[in-house]
Order: structure tokens, then sequence, then C-alpha cells
């Protein structure tokens, strides 16, 4: 078992760990975001987050979906197949497990490999989304984004296995297709919404995707993206 990463650490914990497990995941937000198994073309497994953004469509990261420049013969490109568990909590799979191949990136991640597109979505068979909830997302401007919260659940590799945490700090730097921000997180939260939230409603901003030494960074909601997962989510 492995963690989904591409390039740089995956997700890093700075400091002390401020991550809280969630242990009531059955209820919403926490059943919304999804633990991941997935299966890359060579066999080999991987884990990592996704969220839903409506009724069978979750986002997550471009390279969970798509594995890109592994070095590996025989494992780049789409992954064989996701099984996607909403609500997980260790051994316990509260909505159950969904298998899913239709599988979204961009050729931004899929060609060119460029981070700055790190993102992209699964498809399921299944319409689970309307009992799970789902998240709001939006595109903000940097000002907006700089005065924001930025709050971060998913399933880390640090972790015991299958376990949900989540953390929350405000959003450090913005740039044009980035967000960073110095909130844990650890392998495996590739994939994570990275939210806000306005009236007690959720919205994504970022969707999360890489480690640093000092800061931790997610592919940005700009005007693409949001286009994008518009029409995923269809």
């Amino acid at each position: 078992m492995a963690t989904a990463s591409y390039g740089v650490s995956a997700e890093t914990v700075h400091g002390l760990d401020d991550r809280i497990q969630i242990t009531n995941t059955a209820v919403y937000p926490w059943r919304a975001n999804a633990s991941l198994l997935i299966t890359a073309r060579d066999g080999s497994q991987w884990i990592g987050t996704g969220w839903f953004i409506g009724p069978h469509t979750l986002m997550t990261a471009g390279h969970v979906v798509f594995i890109k420049n592994s070095g590996v013969p025989g494992r780049d490109g789409f992954v064989q197949s996701i099984r996607v568990m909403p609500g997980r909590n260790g051994a316990a799979l509260p909505y159950g497990a969904v298998l899913s191949s239709n599988l979204r990136t961009v050729a931004g991640w899929s060609t060119n490999g460029d981070p700055n597109f790190d993102y992209g979505a699964i498809i399921l068979p299944t319409n689970l989304g309307n009992t799970t909830g789902w998240y709001g997302f939006g595109v903000y401007s940097d000002a907006d984004l700089l005065s924001a919260i930025g709050n971060i659940a998913g399933y880390p590799g640090d972790k015991p296995s299958g376990t949900q945490w989540y953390a929350a700090r405000r959003l450090e730097a913005v740039d044009s297709r980035k967000v960073y921000y110095d909130i844990d997180t650890a392998g495996g939260q590739s994939g994570s919404a990275v939210y806000r939230i306005i009236n007690g409603a959720r919205y994504a901003v970022a969707i999360h995707a890489y480690g640093g030494a000092t800061t931790n960074s997610g592919t940005r909601i700009v005007q693409p993206v949001f286009n994008n997962m518009v029409a995923w989510k269809a």
C-alpha cells in the first residue's frame, strides 16, 4: 500500500500536528469526504481522498486519477479503478464502497504533468451523493482568500488506516493557479477539499495536492477549473 503522490513529498506536517480525528463520520460534512483505494495500471495500490460535488461526482487530485512520470513501466496513465468509501471510519463503511473507472482530468495534467493543473474527478455509477451531501465550490479573489480560514479533512496515510482527520488555519498565499497554507496534512490526503465556511455552508477553494518545507498547496479553483467542475457534476 502506498500514497498517491507526484514529484515532491505529497503533503507535510509542520511542527506540532494540529490534526484532530473525526470519529462521527456518518454525518455531513464528514460523510461527503471519501477514502479512496486506487489500483494503478500495473496493479499497484495507492490511497487518496475525494469529496462529493454532486450526486455522482467527486473531486480529487489529478495525480490520484492519472499517474504521470512515475518512472515505473506500465504504471502511468489513467488508473484502472478507484474504490470510493464515503465517510469511512477505519473498518466501518457507513455508505459502503463504490468502484469507478470513469475518471476525468485535464490535458495540463495528463499531457504536461503541470502541478498547476493537478485536479481531476471520479464519476460514480450511482447517485450516492444524494445520500452523503456535497460541497459547494467557488472562484474567489486573492484578497478574499487571504482573509479566509482554510479547512481540510481527509484520509492521511500516517494515521490508522481509513481514519479521517481535520485541521484548519488561515490561508497564507495565493498565485494564479495555487493556494498555499500551513495546514497539517500527510500523504493520502491528496485530493482533499480546501474549503472555507460561509454562513455555515462549505465552499471549496482548492484541491489539496502538494507539500513543501513550510507550506502545503492545492490547485486553485479559478474560472476554467470551476467550469470543468460544473460540467463534471452534470
